[in-house]
This record gives C-alpha cells, structure tokens and sequence, in this order.
C-alpha cells in the first residue's frame, strides 16, 4: 500500500517537479530570459512586484528550496537525510548566497546607433556552470532579451572564466550557420571549494548596437547559479539554483 501510495505521489509530482541545470544547458542555446528556468529560487521577492505577495514570497529560497529540504513528506528528494544532514545543505545555500554577486557596466549614455560595450561580471554558486542573461529589466518572469528593447547583440560574447582565460566551449555547441550573437551565455568548467572561498565566476563582455530611438533605456543582468551538486540528487534534482539580478542601469540614447 505504501509503495503504491509513493509511485501516485511520483506521479502527480513529477510533471512540476524542479529541474535545474547545475552542468549548465547544453541544449538551449539561444536568446532566453530567467523565466525559463522556473525550478529556480529568485534571491529577492521584490523581482516580481506583478506577483502576489504569497506568490513572491513562494518563490524566494527560504519557502521554495529551504521549506523542501526540511519536508518529511514526498515527494521531497531530501527525505532520505537526517535533520543534521539537511541543515547542512541549509548552512552551505545560505554561505553561497552571502558570496554570490553580479554587476553590469554600461556607458550613462550613447547615440543612437552607436556601438557599445556592455560587460557583466558575475562571481557564486557551486557550479560547474553558470549562467548570464543580458535582459532589459530585473524582473523574475517579465524580463526580456536586452535585443526587444531595441540594442542588438553584435558577434559572439566574450566569455572569461574565473581563470582569467577566454573560453568558447558552450558556443561551440551552437548549430553550424547559426549565428552566437545571443543575449545569453554559460561559463563551463568552474570550480568550486567553499573553504577555500573558490567560487565559480567570470566576465561576459557584450557589444551592442544601440537603439535608433531617442530615449532612456533599462539595463540589467540575471545571474543563474547552483547551490548543491547533482551527486547528491536523486530523480528530482532539487530546486536549489537561484537567479540574482543586477541592479538595473540606465542608458539615455541620444
């Protein structure tokens, strides 16, 4: 009777159930926004001010990935540990958090048309991989590419692992034709050792080509990052990635 209650639960469970990606996405390459990673905690609730207030507060780390790891009842994949086991996983979340940032530089202002350079640098999570998105507001589900606002991504971006040096392993990925020209990147191979405060980061350099209408444009970056290794899933990889955003930056077109 109890197996066939877990398999019904599993059931109805697995259709929501959070997926993360703590080796990066190796199949979505493309122009995206952080609503397509919807398994993710959002470090603030004020990145969704549409939303309803339970509904925000949903979606912060404390209630969607902390009230989980501490469920005693399936379908939460951390049942198999002890209370100190999950306290654990709580404490090394909440030291990654504290250690996790991310920053976007842009010129205060431009003429339209004008090339620009835009660079992001971001530094958190366990890794292997994590995520950039340039999007035009810090908003959980109703941001967008930072190409719907009228920039348009030039080339590749540059990416710059933790160790300084250039990579293009996640590009390389890219169908043959198609052009990288995307608002959204992934930094591969990042190492991670806590006590050594080693953390995965990098830079994400964009070359933009500015607006032709005059006006005044928002700018902001979304960070997406892991908090716990997939060694230590089971079926359901746990919902411990989190997206952060960048303060959002303004750029007057003239």
């Amino acid at each position: 009777m109890k197996k066939a209650l877990f398999s019904l639960l599993f059931t109805i469970a697995a259709p929501s159930a959070a997926l993360p990606y703590p080796n990066g996405t190796p199949m979505y390459l493309t122009d995206t926004g952080p609503f397509c990673a919807s398994c993710h905690s959002a470090a603030r609730a004020e990145y969704m001010p549409e939303a309803p207030p339970d509904f925000a507060k949903a979606e912060v780390p404390e209630t969607k990935h902390y009230a989980l790891v501490r469920s005693k009842l399936p379908p939460s994949p951390y049942i198999e540990l002890t209370d100190d086991e999950k306290e654990e996983v709580i404490r090394v979340a909440r030291l990654i958090d504290s250690r996790s940032s991310v920053t976007v530089a842009a010129p205060e202002s431009v003429k339209a048309g004008d090339e620009v350079v835009v660079e992001v640098k971001a530094r958190g999570g366990n890794g292997p991989a994590i995520g950039i998105m340039l999007v035009d507001r810090a908003l959980r589900f109703q941001s967008r590419p930072v190409s719907s606002s009228g920039w348009q991504v030039l080339g590749e971006p540059e990416l710059m692992g933790q160790d300084g040096k250039p990579q293009r392993s996640w590009f390389e990925k890219r169908g043959e034709g198609l052009p990288s020209n995307l608002n959204y990147a992934a930094l591969e191979g990042q190492e991670f050792d806590l006590e050594k405060d080693l953390l995965p980061g990098g830079t994400v350099t964009y070359r933009l080509r500015a607006p032709m209408a005059p006006g005044v444009y928002t700018i902001a970056a979304a960070f997406l990052y892991g908090t716990e290794n997939t060694d230590k899933a089971g079926f359901f990889q746990r919902p411990s990635g989190r997206i952060l955003f960048s303060e959002e930056v303004e750029v007057r077109v003239e």
